[in-house]
């Protein structure tokens, strides 16, 4: 078999996103690795190559933190785990539904794998210099976003997209309409300088004007 090649979006020395893996997974490099969201099922050998095309291992992976508990931010983490033995750090609700204790938004149950830290928005996981949590809940009922404060860079899960321009999260994903445009409201308060998604390609830069604008586009 040959080898893996996944293409690298580079966000800066030490974020990179994986855009044209489904659920857009997100490398952060320090001390160990850390992987934000795992991808559909079969994703971990595509994050996994990914890895090591930035000089790192399997071994090296510590922690996989996750937004939300969809099947393609999801779908990877249990073969993820068993290839690298990381914890993983989930949102209270959001760590049920992966664990089988709650449904997902679909209404259906399954239990993907264990999580071993739970996190209440709000709180700062002690991860690459300390990652906020914010809590973005609306595209599920757990959803958060993932704020780098030293760079400005955002982690949005499904609270974003960019898949054709900036949109919020499609009605027909959405498990509550109102709570999900008031995230968008909620992450152009930040005012990051960089957005990076589930899907669709990252803004490096600048980004703070355009989520202002796709804000201020929504009324409301």
């Amino acid at each position: 078999m040959g080898r893996v090649t996944v293409a690298v979006e580079k966000i800066s020395d030490t974020v990179y996103h994986l855009s044209d893996v489904v659920g857009g997974p997100t490398i952060l490099l320090g001390d160990g690795v850390i992987v934000v969201d795992t991808g559909v099922p079969g994703s971990a050998t595509a994050i996994l190559a990914a890895v090591e095309e930035l000089g790192r291992d399997a071994a090296d992976v510590t922690d996989i933190v996750i937004t939300h508990a969809d099947g393609d931010h999801v779908g990877g983490l249990a073969a993820l785990v068993e290839a690298t033995g990381a914890t993983v750090w989930a949102p209270a609700h959001e760590a049920d539904v992966i664990e089988g204790l709650a449904p997902a938004r679909s209404g259906h149950v399954q239990r993907r794998t264990g999580v071993d830290r739970r996190f209440e928005p709000g709180e700062t996981i002690p991860l690459h210099g300390g990652i906020e949590t914010h809590d973005t809940h609306g595209h599920t009922i757990g959803h958060v976003s993932l704020l780098l404060p030293a760079e400005r860079i955002l982690i949005v899960g499904d609270a974003l997209n960019n898949r054709s321009g900036l949109g919020g999260s499609p009605p027909e994903n959405t498990a509550n309409a109102d709570d999900a445009r008031a995230a968008v409201a909620a992450l152009a308060a930040l005012r990051p300088d960089t957005i990076v998604f589930g899907h669709g390609p990252s803004i490096v830069g600048d980004a703070a004007e355009r989520l202002e604008a796709f804000d201020a586009s929504l009324g409301g």
